[in-house]
């Protein structure tokens, strides 16, 4: 019989497709986007250790999906305070004449540690202005050698090694770093303290303008000297610009004086101690005596000079050196005037071989304006003049008589240059400077063949070699370098030699006017003559 089965089936409610799809997506929905309960209610069920794990998973996800968490619930899940919002960009401003692109670097603003933090105003930029403007220029081979030779100060001897001396060195070398705005702020140092400082720039510093000298010597204080060495010339400070400030101030002082005069009322009438405390107007100039205007560049302007020497009558001590030809027109030394009935003339007072030719007639004509303009002088210094120091003992003769007629006013027509300077204009002169600015050594001097040499040069060689300085006796490293001496001592010898025999003139035509004595310094011997 067979064996009887029987059969359990399972009974399943009957769904839809829809309603499979939908609760299928509602749990992958619940999965993906779980609320806040039910992420709390999965943690309770688990053991402590899953979670602890789960809440820093579940934290590390809060914050890095940054979403907020009510504060209540912070300290539950381990959420540190969340970040305030940012705040909302306003209007763009605009910078003004901001360069187009990305920001410059950083790197690119920082200023490195060894530059000056006193740098203003892009002073980096006329520093290497200044140094260009520097190339060729001509400077003092001596610090305060003004001062030196005049004896204005006496500590200009001493070893420069003081804290004065650093900071007026300091400030002389970084002069381009002063910006017009900071002038000035000079005038509250001391005029003594701001004149040496000229000094310095001369030595140390960049060329400066006219608003760096009226800056320096700004004050109710008189200026009585003023040391340009190596200063006038370069750049903007030309002999044409000091004239016109010179004439300025006494424009000034003209302009006050009349303000003052004017009184307040028409019946008033100035009391007797008010007219006897009444101080004198005069410019911060008038009283000036010493003034070194030396180490010029290649073409300074006489004619300037000439207007100079008007504006300053009172100057006693004055330095020339390294001064050219005096003429007034340096342009037209090779320029002739052609004519068809005529032979060619030289357009200028000088032309191009006045030197060869030994025609000193314009530079002494010059000089003898010059020497009248300046009555008072008594110092006066012509170091590296030597070339030119022949027109001061000039002497026209028949041949040139009627260019020097010309040229000069029919008053002094019949008069030689050297008589009007020494014995008329410059009569109180009492120390001249005739060096050339370096010396030959001894052993070259002593090298040369005497016996072809004129009789004054062999003169002027017995005498130097007399007086020859020491430590001049260095011997030459080498045959050829020994002849290079020889040959510059024999120009130093022909040049000297012009030196002495105008100093002879200058001698013999104030002996003869019953003048005094005149110191004349050649470098290595100073005589009275």
């Amino acid at each position: 019989m067979p064996k009887k089965r029987s059969f359990n089936f399972k009974t399943l409610q009957g769904t839809s497709s829809s309603a499979s799809k939908q609760s299928g997506g509602s749990n992958d929905s619940d999965k993906k986007s779980a609320t806040v309960n039910e992420r709390l209610g999965e943690l309770r069920k688990l053991p402590e250790k899953d979670a602890a794990q789960k809440k820093r998973e579940l934290a590390e996800a809060v914050s890095h999906q940054h979403r907020s968490v009510p504060p209540e619930l912070r300290p539950i899940l381990g959420v540190s305070e969340s970040a305030p919002p940012k705040p909302k960009r306003g209007i763009r401003m605009r910078l003004p004449d901001r360069t187009p692109g990305p920001a410059a670097p950083k790197s690119w603003n920082k200023r490195p540690a060894w530059m000056p933090t006193s740098a203003l105003r892009g002073g980096r930029k006329r520093v290497l202005k200044g140094r260009l403007a520097d190339n060729g220029r001509t400077r003092p081979h001596q610090l305060l050698r003004f001062s030196r030779m005049t004896g204005l100060d006496p500590d200009a001897h001493k070893s420069p090694s003081s804290l004065f001396h650093l900071s007026l060195k300091t400030a002389a070398e970084e002069w381009a770093l002063f910006d017009d705005e900071d002038l000035p702020a000079l005038s509250e140092l001391p005029l003594r303290i701001r004149l040496r400082l000229l000094s310095y720039l001369g030595f140390y510093g960049p060329p400066i303008g006219v608003s760096a000298l009226e800056a320096l010597t700004h004050g109710i204080e008189p200026v009585d000297q003023l040391d340009l060495a190596g200063l006038i010339g370069h750049g903007g400070l030309t002999l044409h610009r000091l004239v016109k400030l010179l004439k300025q101030q006494a424009s000034k002082v003209v302009e006050t004086a009349e303000v003052e005069e004017v009184a307040e009322s028409w019946d008033q009438d100035d009391s007797f101690e008010a007219a006897l405390t009444r101080q004198p107007s005069t410019s911060r100039f008038s009283q000036l005596t010493h003034l070194c205007l030396s180490h010029p560049p290649a073409g300074p302007a006489w004619q300037d000079l000439l207007s100079l020497s008007k504006q300053l009558p009172s100057i006693t001590h004055l330095s020339l050196a390294y001064w050219p030809r005096p003429t007034l027109t340096p342009n037209l030394a090779t320029t002739t005037v052609s004519s068809q009935h005529s032979p060619d003339v030289s357009a200028g007072g000088s032309h191009y071989y006045s030197a060869i030719d030994n025609d000193l007639s314009e530079p002494a004509s010059i000089l003898r304006q010059l020497s009248g303009s300046s009555l008072r002088l008594q110092w006066l210094d012509l170091e590296g003049c030597t070339e030119w120091v022949q027109a001061l003992s000039y002497e026209h003769t028949e041949d040139n008589r009627l260019l020097q007629d010309a040229i000069d006013a029919p008053s002094w027509s019949t008069t030689p240059p050297v008589t009007t300077i020494f014995a008329h204009n410059w009569k109180n002169l009492q120390y001249l400077n005739f060096a050339q600015g370096w010396l030959p050594t001894v052993p070259a001097v002593q090298g040369l063949p005497k016996q072809t040499m004129p009789f004054r040069q062999r003169a002027v060689a017995d005498a130097y070699l007399k007086h020859g300085d020491i430590c001049l006796l260095s011997e030459a490293a080498g045959e050829d370098m020994y002849e290079v001496e020889k040959r510059r001592a024999e120009i130093w010898l022909q040049i000297e030699d012009k030196a002495v025999e105008a100093a002879r003139r200058i001698a013999q035509t104030r002996r003869a006017h019953a003048c005094r004595h005149i110191f004349i310094d050649h470098g290595w011997e100073r005589r009275a003559v």
